[in-house]
């Protein structure tokens, strides 16, 4: 399923924006010293929102807000919704449902992030002018968050290396990792690669 891309009226991510990342890899060192600093303030800001978050949290979004999946190669991003058909009184309100499974590599190991939703996910384009590459998408900074009316739903912002954005809404998430076993010297499959 094709994602829509959003131009964001307002910055998405709080803390690790497109901005900052910019600024701290600039070639002048002025710049990236002082970016430097503010990224450390980021650090800690948005370390003491997930400790204020931590206790709403349910054991799945502390998980992933635990994983670290920095530099990780993007492999796909599926979304299915899922009509809901419900029996009295709801009988002729269809609730909608989603899940979304966001797959990627790290190192020799594949991990997919499974969410069930409560919105659809969103897809911020990077801006025109980002001076990164585009050919290989990877996971650089992410940050989770509560949903809009702050109850038991969440926000998962992920910051990848083509300057774009996905915003996935949750409401829970597996997380599941994979290990790639190691290819023997006469593999066929390495001696293809």
């Amino acid at each position: 399923m094709k994602h829509p891309t959003d131009k964001p009226s307002s910055p998405v991510m709080r803390f690790f924006t497109p901005e900052l990342y910019l600024l701290f890899n600039s070639p002048d060192d002025e710049v990236a010293d002082r970016a430097d600093e503010d990224w450390e303030k980021a650090l800690q800001e948005y370390q003491r929102h997930l400790d204020a978050l931590r206790p709403r949290m349910p054991s799945q979004v502390r998980a992933l807000a635990d994983l670290c999946l920095h530099d990780a190669e993007f492999l796909d991003l599926s979304q299915e919704p899922q009509p809901i058909v419900a029996g009295e009184p709801f009988q002729y309100f269809p609730l909608w449902s989603a899940v979304a499974i966001l797959s990627v590599k790290q190192e020799r190991k594949v991990w997919s992030l499974i969410y069930l939703l409560w919105d659809r996910v969103r897809e911020y384009a990077a801006a025109q002018d980002w001076p990164f590459s585009k050919s290989r998408k990877h996971w650089l900074y992410d940050e989770v968050d509560t949903g809009p009316d702050h109850r038991d739903r969440f926000l998962h912002r992920i910051l990848f290396s083509d300057g774009s954005i996905t915003e996935i809404p949750l409401v829970s998430v597996i997380a599941s990792g994979v290990t790639l076993p190691t290819p023997e010297e006469g593999d066929p499959a390495r001696q293809i690669a």
